[in-house]
């Protein structure tokens, strides 16, 4: 989707202190012998702090840095969401609605997996250019995996769960970055590659099973082997590089264009992938930065956007581009224009 008159008004995060993937090692969390082999660094560890409140003290932050009026100003309130954010039965955007916003802010929880952010932020935008009078929307989401079902050291291999929280303020006619495009897609077919054959009734959650993506992407390969071969996984990669594609023709840019790409904070052998069909370096990429902190749920790239501003990373003129996946399986992509390099008041981060 080309958005016209869409801009980024500001960027809040809260991304909690840092565990080292050593001091994990040493506490016998993680395996020494995968540290060389997948380069992960540590994670973002929010202990007891509800992933509610890391979303509300991500808000805060979000006004606190550009001068926005109020949360209550908001014209709508979207929160996307991985793991579980509260009691059975509750939902998390109440509690911003009882601590920021009011009860008048429309506020809708958003369940697309690891795509929330970039989906929701596509939802928000035809939202705001559905209606001139319409001028704010903010995409919020939040995580803590610390639960008994989640071991953020070994859930995925070769990877590193993290917390952390974001909050993007979308607005018109002026931001510190524009949004050119966005676009999100499913792919029906892949609907099983993280499903683990386990029944649909009742809930994992309810019966205390835990999350294991390791396993479950085992069992989806030999499900394919045995039924009519792997080629789903060609199709998610050709469906991710059409939603660039698309995404980078809509924008108005191309390749050569992009400064920086922003992925999912995930495993080194994926990154090496991407790299390659994108022709991109390293340190065009956020890998660096995402190895500190970890995968964290819906909000990586957008620490990670954040994180680049407030260091200099991305300085006026600059153009980013994110790419996304989530379970089911989604793909995402979105493009900006940076438009200013102030600098940022550093709130709770790595």
């Amino acid at each position: 989707m080309r958005t016209t008159n869409m801009f980024v008004r500001s960027l809040g995060v809260f991304v909690p202190d840092i565990v080292s993937v050593d001091q994990a090692v040493r506490e016998g969390r993680y395996p020494a012998e995968e540290v060389e082999r997948f380069q992960q660094l540590g994670a973002a560890v929010a202990g007891d702090v509800p992933a509610p409140e890391m979303a509300r003290r991500a808000v805060l932050d979000a006004y606190d840095r550009w001068g926005e009026s109020s949360p209550r100003e908001l014209d709508l309130l979207l929160y996307p969401s991985v793991w579980h954010q509260g009691p059975n039965g509750w939902q998390p955007q109440h509690y911003l609605q009882m601590h920021l916003l009011g009860g008048h802010v429309p506020a809708f929880e958003i369940r697309s997996g690891c795509v929330g952010m970039i989906s929701s932020m596509e939802l928000a935008a035809s939202y705001l250019q559905a209606d001139p009078r319409r001028e704010t929307a903010m995409v919020v989401s939040a995580d803590n995996h610390g639960t008994p079902l989640v071991d953020r050291w070994r859930m995925t291999p070769g990877a590193v769960i993290g917390d952390a929280a974001c909050a993007l303020v979308l607005g018109k006619e002026y931001g510190m970055a524009e949004l050119l495009a966005v676009n999100a897609t499913t792919i029906p077919e892949a609907d099983a590659v993280n499903d683990g054959g386990y029944p649909l009734f009742p809930p994992d959650a309810t019966v205390g099973r835990g999350l294991s993506f390791g396993d479950r992407h085992e069992e989806f390969r030999q499900r394919l082997l045995k039924a009519h071969g792997t080629g789903i996984h060609l199709t998610i990669q050709k469906t991710m590089m059409q939603q660039v594609e698309q995404t980078l023709e809509e924008a108005g840019i191309g390749f050569a264009d992009i400064t920086r790409v922003a992925f999912p904070h995930g495993r080194r052998e994926d990154l090496d992938g991407q790299m390659s069909w994108l022709g991109i370096e390293e340190e065009q990429t956020t890998w660096d930065y995402g190895r500190r902190v970890g995968h964290c749920g819906a909000v990586d790239q957008f620490i990670a956007f954040e994180h680049l501003i407030a260091t200099g990373g991305l300085v006026a003129g600059d153009h980013l581009l994110m790419v996304g996946f989530g379970s089911g399986t989604s793909v995402a992509a979105a493009a900006f224009r940076v438009l200013s390099g102030v600098p940022v008041t550093r709130g709770a981060r790595a």
